[in-house]
């Protein structure tokens, strides 16, 4: 599950994709794969010999920022101050925005474009994508309700992502038993306490190395006991190395 918009496309072979525990899709070479904010979803190899992609990650915060004020034929992109993004399909069929996407996605990897030309085709890429495929919602998707137990325990792995709780001290705070913690935790939040404190932990990583920190710093500084652990985790959460992430 990402707090942001994952929006990218397959370019060897074909993911799999459970998406909200029941929903099965596979993602092909060349299509769009959109996964919005907030949707439990778990990923893996469609074939034996796994996939590989591209992806950008956005926050909705600043998606919007990225295209007020921006029009189109939809209008959609042009009135988001006031409204919620969400794309209704996870596969598109468009090759013309996959071909912006896909300069977007190489330009931001080169060293001898400039930081304004990176900014525009992405820009320029999003606006197509949002405008031809997404929905305006003026209020956001009503979200399952969370025990205050469930909150609390939520809540103290955030705080505590760099200090890898224990599953006592987690129930201890929920005030549950430790069973009775791991069943309305996986309830409530798609997920057992350990893999969401994975997912944190990793998002944490990403948003780090994005901010230009070695590796090996941002193991320590996550608690990781070597950087081989962080990359192995890493790796399945994103289907990517750490190393391939770029600012």
């Amino acid at each position: 599950m990402h707090e942001e918009f994952a929006i990218g496309f397959i370019e060897r072979g074909a993911q799999a994709v459970l998406q909200h525990r029941k929903d099965r899709f596979v993602m092909p070479e060349g299509k769009i794969c959109v996964i919005n904010p907030g949707h439990l979803h778990e990923g893996r190899g469609a074939t034996e010999v796994g996939w590989d992609y591209r992806m950008i990650y956005i926050s909705p915060q600043d998606l919007n920022v990225a295209l007020v004020g921006t029009s189109g034929t939809t209008g959609t992109a042009g009135s988001l101050e006031s409204r919620m993004i969400f794309f209704a399909d996870s596969v598109i069929d468009d090759p013309d925005t996959l071909r912006l996407l896909r300069i977007a996605h190489l330009c931001s990897e080169s060293t001898d474009t400039s930081h304004l030309e990176k900014s525009s085709r992405l820009t320029a890429a999003l606006h197509q994508l949002v405008d031809r495929h997404a929905i305006a919602r003026r209020e956001p998707l009503v979200q399952p309700a969370m025990s205050a137990a469930v909150k609390r325990a939520r809540e103290y792995i955030d705080a505590n992502v760099t200090l890898n709780p224990s599953l006592d001290e987690i129930a201890s705070v929920a005030a549950l038993s430790s069973f009775h913690l791991l069943r309305e935790f996986r309830k409530a939040v798609g997920m057992a306490p350990h893999a969401y404190l994975i997912q944190r932990r990793v998002e944490q990583a990403k948003h780090l190395l994005l901010k230009g920190r070695s590796l090996r710093t941002v193991a320590i500084e996550i608690g990781y006991a070597d950087q081989a652990h962080l990359s192995r985790e890493f790796r399945r959460f994103y289907g990517t190395p750490p190393g391939a992430v770029h600012s």
